[in-house]
């Protein structure tokens, strides 16, 4: 019966998220290139695909494979690794690898990029994707983006009578101890942007994490756990009062799960999480991937994540209906601060190692 709902809920995740612009839907179905390539990569690779990181609950993965299955009978299975996670896979693996595409944090798939799991490719749309939301040879391209949130169970706090906290400061309250979440950083790309945005928030910056740093030692005594699973599900289901993650995540639990969520906007600032795709080097079925990778820059694909609450990379593809759910509780989009992906990739390796020795420790 769970396995029944969890079904149910990602087809009506699917469904909920059909309000893309259906005039760009259909002035790009017109144009009938893209479904040429299509065809003959399946005729060519057959009708199954590979994604590492294709996690159904994480910006509405889950609605966008099944609408791409139903629409276009290309088959591309669950994958529940994080962004890190998969970077690791894909280096081990090499030649050996079952991948053809891959899914993580944009700043994780720059350094994917830079250890040579990717190969070149420049999707449909390339051009529409801002300067600093890809590589220049288009070895990786950020798809969408959200900004890191706290996502607070406000049944969960009722229990214990809580407000809703509206700061970073506020975490740290005595009162909040055992209600607080964010996942493993060294397993997760949103999870370590989560710890980076409290460091910039706090005047850190990609040079110096040591606000940052300090903060998460005192935040430690508040936190339930750090989990090496997306603490999704345990934060809709109330286990979790505060999640430190991206705001879509918060908007589909609250809009399409029904729970009782609200998204927060910190009062000291925050910052954006593009987040990214690649070309495995050792695809398997580059044909299939590279008709994939175009399909998501579509006005279709943007339009379905921005009707998930995840930005489209691609602006102009946002739907008017998403716009007027995605606004927080608390907070306002003004605070949030604009970080380069290069300069964070240089960040990214200390902090976690900071991160392993002063918080986690074991």
């Amino acid at each position: 019966m769970k396995r029944a709902k969890t079904i149910s809920r990602l087809v009506l995740g699917m469904l909920l998220a059909f309000g893309f612009a259906d005039v760009q839907a259909q002035e790009w179905k017109e144009k009938g290139e893209w479904l040429k390539k299509l065809e003959a990569a399946k005729k060519a690779e057959g009708n199954r695909m590979i994604q590492y990181d294709a996690q159904p609950n994480y910006a509405n993965w889950g609605g966008v494979t099944l609408f791409f299955k139903k629409t276009y009978g290309i088959d591309i299975p669950p994958d529940m690794k994080g962004s890190s996670a998969t970077m690791a896979a894909l280096v081990k693996e090499r030649s050996s690898t079952v991948a053809d595409v891959a899914y993580y944090n944009s700043v994780i798939a720059a350094q994917a990029a830079a250890k040579g799991v990717h190969q070149a490719y420049k999707p449909m749309g390339w051009d529409k994707i801002p300067a600093d939301n890809k590589d220049p040879d288009g070895k990786w391209f950020s798809v969408h983006q959200g900004v890191i949130a706290f996502i607070v169970n406000t049944d969960a706090l009722k229990k214990k009578n809580l407000a809703v906290p509206q700061c970073w400061a506020d975490l740290l309250k005595p009162e909040y101890k055992g209600l607080v979440a964010y996942d493993d950083p060294t397993v997760h790309g949103t999870a370590w942007e989560s710890i980076f945005a409290a460091n910039i928030a706090l005047g850190g910056s990609t040079k110096d994490v040591k606000p940052g740093v300090e903060y998460l030692k005192k935040l430690d005594a508040n936190i339930l756990r750090y989990s090496r699973d997306t603490s999704y599900n345990p934060s809709l289901r109330g286990e979790i009062g505060i999640w430190l993650n991206a705001d879509g995540n918060g908007y589909k639990m609250k809009h399409e799960d029904g729970g009782p969520i609200e998204v927060v906007i910190p009062c000291e600032g925050t910052i954006g999480t593009p987040l990214g795709m690649g070309l495995v080097t050792w695809a398997k079925r580059p044909l299939l991937a590279k008709a994939y990778l175009d399909w998501l820059f579509s006005p279709e694909a943007q339009g379905i994540w921005a009707d998930s609450f995840w930005q489209p990379i691609i602006s102009e593809y946002a739907t008017e209906s998403a716009k007027k759910k995605m606004k927080p509780l608390h907070g306002s989009y003004d605070k949030v601060k604009s970080v380069s992906i290069l300069e964070k990739q240089d960040i990214i390796d200390p902090y976690k190692q900071a991160w392993l020795k002063e918080i986690k420790r074991n």
